[in-house]
């Protein structure tokens, strides 16, 4: 997370501050540096992975925002030469990942780091070669934007996570994900897409769980996102998930689009709320859009 805060009375907001505060948020944490932000988390992923850069083998950078992809040049030529100057590079050199393929991951809004890890298992399963993958999220908004989106609070933030062939603090159970090109007009479908969030919410995660041939009272923690905190509980009892499994956090800074899930999921391991054994069961909804479920078990610490 960035250092400045600033609360709901300094935002540019389209709701009343005091509907906002209703809804469990306070304020948006803001960077003035994202790319530096971008590669402490991966820096930081790195050390607690104890992982040396030369062992990562692929680098996957998932961004909402079109400009989060983009560096400025050092030496602009005004022309669309300027267009190529990746985040993902400039992060790959930053780090000395000089073993690293690079890849982006565009298009998925909030579900993009949900992305970036599915096809990170993908690629591990896919080529045996590889052994250690870092997914690395990034969003923030522009200067004077506003804050608020579908009543929704928004932080700037980064993450950062390892996926690997062995050694891992949580298994890989499942994922499923249901996307739908009928909302890709989210301005003009604002009203659909929240219609749809809850419904299609419950079908993805009770596809997740039909693949792994789980019933909802396997699941024994659901880490929520930033979003709305009065809509946590509405989904899980809709899927058939007891409201005391929702993880409930120390610290809530809004949505942060691309870390939320990640950040939370962190902030429960140090409060030692992730024992071996335990069905962990993540979801994300991304402005395209798509519905993404994530389940993993976590493992014992001798086997990390």
């Amino acid at each position: 997370m960035p250092e400045r805060f600033v609360p709901l009375a300094s935002l540019p907001l389209a709701s009343a501050p005091g509907r906002l505060a209703e809804f469990g948020f306070d304020g948006a944490w803001m960077a003035d540096d994202l790319d530096q932000l971008a590669l402490q988390a991966s820096q930081r992923a790195l050390n607690d992975a104890q992982l040396a850069p030369d062992q990562i083998d692929v680098l996957l950078y998932a961004a909402a925002l079109p400009q989060a992809h983009q560096r400025r040049s050092a030496a602009p030529t005004g022309s669309v030469l300027d267009s190529f100057c990746y985040t993902a590079s400039w992060l790959q050199e930053e780090l000395g990942l000089n073993r690293a393929t690079v890849s982006g991951i565009a298009q998925q809004g909030c579900a993009g780091m949900f992305s970036a890890l599915r096809m990170a298992r993908a690629l591990l399963a896919a080529e045996p070669g590889l052994q250690r993958i870092l997914c690395v999220g990034v969003d923030g908004l522009p200067p004077g934007a506003g804050r608020e989106i579908l009543y929704n609070v928004i932080s700037d933030a980064a993450c950062a996570v390892v996926v690997a062939r062995e050694g891992t603090r949580a298994r890989w159970l499942g994922f499923h994900q249901i996307s739908s090109g009928y909302y890709w007009d989210v301005p003009a479908k604002q009203a659909e897409i929240i219609a749809a969030y809850f419904p299609t919410g419950k079908r993805v995660i009770h596809g997740l769980l039909q693949q792994v041939g789980l019933r909802p009272d396997e699941i024994d923690l659901v880490i929520p996102t930033g979003v709305n905190a009065s809509s946590w509980p509405i989904l899980v009892r809709l899927c058939g998930i007891a409201e005391d499994r929702l993880y409930q956090p120390l610290r809530r800074f809004g949505h942060t689009i691309a870390a939320d899930s990640f950040l939370y999921l962190e902030e429960a391991a140090r409060m030692k709320r992730l024992a071996p054994g335990l069905r962990v069961l993540l979801f994300a909804f991304g402005f395209g859009a798509s519905w993404s479920a994530l389940l993993l078990e976590i493992q014992p610490e001798e086997a990390a």
